[in-house]
């Protein structure tokens, strides 16, 4: 449907990145302005087919919060 609405905008996110690299949590900083949007990319990091490279403290993977931007555009 957003796709449909031609919707686009910027999705910004904090991203919680477990010590294995999964993603732990996922809470919208600021939205798109389209639920539709923010609910996409929140699912989509939440469903496990993202794999990151989890922070370390002294050599060891820790459990950090990084912040993202997803941005929505039509080409």
């Amino acid at each position: 449907a957003s796709l449909r609405n031609e919707e686009t905008g910027i999705t910004t996110l904090a991203v919680l990145i477990g010590a294995d690299g999964t993603v732990a949590d996922v809470k919208i900083e600021k939205s798109s302005g389209f639920r539709g949007l923010d609910n996409a990319v929140r699912s989509q990091l939440l469903s496990g087919a993202c794999k990151n490279k989890p922070g370390t403290v002294d050599g060891k993977p820790q459990q950090s919060w990084t912040k993202v931007q997803y941005v929505w555009k039509l080409d």
